[in-house]
């Protein structure tokens, strides 16, 4: 891309890349993405990606995203050295007058504008004065909540489904995932997980997490797939499953490209009770990931949500 041509990147205070760096990133990801049916159409460029950076002082959490369908059901590419480790929760509204935020929420929750820097609700229609938690404890569970004096209505945090492209000896990358994501019932269907484990065990040490980062992966299992291989990102229960994921190896000569589908849990939205009227008609749901509505991070308070650039279609 020409430099007239280009959008002007507003570079985070923090950040230590240069708008030559950001741009050379942005061009190295359209040239993967576009070695696969599915992503861009003949003319469409970089222009079509979205750029973020996670965590604007560490430079390996840039990330590219191609975003296709966002929406109840979302497609998307993703290019990322290191992929930080976040979560995707279920966020409950409740009445301010029974809890008011901050601690004053129901046990085994925390309010979600203390886990998610730049919270916000998902549209126009879900009021922000009500206050609005997330499930911290391993004992809750959404039902319990739907009971719960002054509940309101909840929104679902999406499912993903992570698909490895490309040729995983040049460009592999190691995931990293909760115990508890391998007793999903699509997870324990792939034959090749167990492998894909215990390549993941023997190899995961040689895989870099920034030094910034220590710890980031702590408690999680590792996971090395192969071309077309997938992990489900998601429990049985609907709780948040954390996960992320290390491109920087030595071996590597290029980075990956990975391919995201999610969708809200239908069954959690089905078995989920009615708003009760006294608080208005129905808020609409979320469309799309709602990332700045669901997502936790390991270290919240150092990531930056909003992208530096937005692609076609938002992410």
């Amino acid at each position: 891309m020409q430099k007239d041509d280009r959008q002007t990147i507003l570079i985070p205070e923090q950040s230590t890349l240069s708008e030559d760096d950001y741009y050379g990133f942005l061009e190295r990801a359209h040239r993967l993405m576009s070695a696969f049916p599915g992503y861009f159409a003949p003319d469409e460029g970089v222009d079509a990606l979205e750029l973020s950076h996670t965590i604007p002082t560490v430079p390996e959490t840039v990330i590219a995203i191609y975003v296709g369908i966002n929406d109840a059901v979302c497609n998307k590419g993703l290019v990322s050295p290191f992929l930080v480790r976040h979560s995707h929760s279920n966020v409950f509204a409740f009445d301010p007058e029974v809890y008011s935020g901050r601690d004053d929420v129901p046990s085994g929750t925390a309010d979600a504008r203390e886990m998610l820097n730049g919270f916000e609700p998902p549209n126009g229609t879900w009021n922000p004065d009500w206050t609005y938690v997330m499930i911290e404890d391993p004992w809750r569970t959404p039902g319990s909540l739907w009971h719960e004096r002054g509940y309101i209505d909840m929104i679902a945090a999406k499912f993903e489904d992570f698909t490895l492209l490309g040729d995983e000896t040049t460009a592999g990358v190691c995931m990293f995932i909760e115990e508890a994501a391998f007793d999903h019932p699509v997870n324990r269907s792939r034959g090749y997980l167990p492998e894909a484990r215990r390549r993941g065990e023997r190899m995961a040490r040689e895989f870099v997490v920034p030094a910034a980062l220590s710890g980031e992966t702590d408690g999680l299992v590792p996971v090395m797939l192969r071309r077309g291989e997938k992990l489900y990102v998601a429990t049985a229960d609907h709780r948040p499953c954390a996960h992320a994921w290390s491109n920087i190896h030595p071996g590597n000569s290029e980075l990956a490209v990975v391919n995201e589908n999610s969708a809200v849990p239908l069954d959690l939205i089905a078995a989920k009770p009615r708003m009760d009227p006294k608080y208005g008609k129905p808020p609409i749901p979320a469309h799309g990931s709602a990332d700045m509505t669901t997502d936790t991070f390991f270290r919240g308070k150092m990531v930056r949500r909003t992208p530096l650039l937005a692609g076609k279609v938002r992410g």
